[in-house]
């Protein structure tokens, strides 16, 4: 998401879309057997989700001999990006992945994508399947555009044997917290492992303190594009939490990226970092047992600190599909229970199918994990899909530059302001 340079990286990403997907748009052709050529765009190239869908795929194939899937694959970041440009157009491919919240807004007011709804209707037994709540996440005004591929949570995961050592136990409020860094630094480790290269890490934690400090009608009114102000001191308060937290990370984490942070947080160089739910696949090199904290409550805070933050994401379907029915028998297949089974135990993920955690062979922590989702009261959206686009990269490169010591929570709060007022009068 960009703001003053969104022109040029749009221009930019439909001239490394075309070529790539311009092939398979919208199922145009036909592959030279006679086969139906649906096309599919994920953001996952690395590692092991790329081999999951790469096989999957071919299963699919296998099962359905009339149909070819095309697939293209590019990282988070530049997906955003990517997507925007091109779906909803001739060149949109006929599958897509989508996040929950704004992100599916944005493509819905685009009219980029299927409404879903009357498949749903007929399919009862498709739509049964799926945890409620999982689902609900991809409707706008009521009309279903989306369907959940992955339960996402953000906790503090923390290396038990560490704490052992220390004696200490997983902090609920933030003095308890402050205390628990202080002892493991006292130590003579680094407490919290962070990379802060990417923006979006920057966005679950300040999403996160917003909803345990600002009130919680402020913060959903903040939401709305047409009368989000974020005047509330709370913003504020908020920003010196995560400042106080910077004391007690690596020092270069602006510089790290968060999958080498990740790699340090398993080689065991600090024993806590905040990670999503999805994450425990990568862990399988840990030398350590881990567990789960949530993010602790704030003093004086006004938001439920017994929230989660997190949002499914899943896939969607281009409006301009020439092949509605095709990609849905895709869809179909990636997300059937057997589906869900083989993608918590190959990618760590938490399948948003009922009983598909539970039945597959997966640590403990991951079946906690996904009861944990199921049973919250409530989920806090991640920042980067709850506001405009201008105001996330307002909020995200300014605070980004307070970690480095190049701004202030105030200054960062006047930088967001001012973004919340151009949105809002273009409302």
């Amino acid at each position: 998401m960009r703001t003053s340079a969104r022109i040029g990286v749009a221009a930019a990403a439909a001239a490394a879309l075309v070529l790539p997907l311009a092939s398979c748009a919208g199922g145009e052709s036909e592959a030279s057997d006679g086969q139906v050529e649906i096309s599919f765009f994920h953001r996952w190239p690395n590692e092991p989700k790329n081999s999951y869908y790469t096989d999957m795929v071919a299963e699919f194939e296998k099962e359905n001999p009339d149909i070819k899937v095309s697939v293209e694959s590019v990282l988070n970041d530049a997906y955003k990006d990517k997507v925007k440009v091109v779906a909803g157009s001739t060149n949109a491919p006929d599958v897509l992945f989508t996040w929950s919240g704004s992100f599916v807004d944005e493509l819905v007011s685009n009219d980029a994508l299927l409404d879903l709804g009357p498949w749903l209707e007929e399919d009862t037994d498709f739509r049964d399947s799926f945890y409620p709540s999982q689902l609900e996440a991809f409707e706008v005004d009521g009309t279903s555009y989306g369907l959940p591929v992955g339960m996402q949570s953000k906790l503090f995961f923390y290396n038990k044997d560490v704490f052992e050592e220390l004696g200490l136990e997983p902090p609920a409020t933030w003095d308890e917290f402050i205390d628990v860094l202080e002892t493991i630094q006292d130590a003579g480790m680094t407490p919290i492992e962070y990379g802060a290269q990417e923006q979006w890490t920057i966005a679950h934690y300040v999403g996160t303190l917003n909803q345990r400090v600002v009130d919680p009608e402020v913060f959903a009114a903040d939401q709305d594009p047409a009368t989000g102000a974020f005047t509330d001191e709370g913003y504020v308060r908020a920003l010196e939490r995560f400042q106080e937290l910077a004391e007690y990370m690596n020092d270069d984490l602006t510089a790290v990226g968060h999958e080498i942070a990740r790699n340090a947080w398993i080689a065991g160089e600090a024993p806590i970092m905040y990670m999503q739910s999805a994450e425990v696949g990568y862990f399988g090199d840990a030398q350590f047992e881990y567990g789960t904290f949530n993010f602790p409550a704030v003093e004086g805070g006004k938001g439920d600190p017994a929230e989660l933050t997190g949002a499914p994401e899943g896939f969607a379907i281009s409006r301009t599909t020439k092949h509605p029915e095709e990609a849905q028998r895709f869809l179909e297949f990636l997300l059937s229970k057997q589906s869900g089974i083989a993608y918590a135990e190959r990618a760590g993920e938490l399948s948003p199918v009922k009983g598909a955690v539970e039945e597959a062979d997966v640590p403990e922590i991951s079946r906690e994990l996904a009861q944990g989702i199921v049973d919250a009261s409530a989920m806090t959206t991640w920042l980067d899909n709850a506001y405009d686009p201008q105001i996330v990269q307002a909020y995200l490169s300014e605070t980004q530059l307070m970690l480095s010591g190049q701004q202030t929570p105030e200054g960062v709060m006047a930088a967001v302001q001012e973004a919340a007022k151009r949105v809002r009068d273009a409302s």
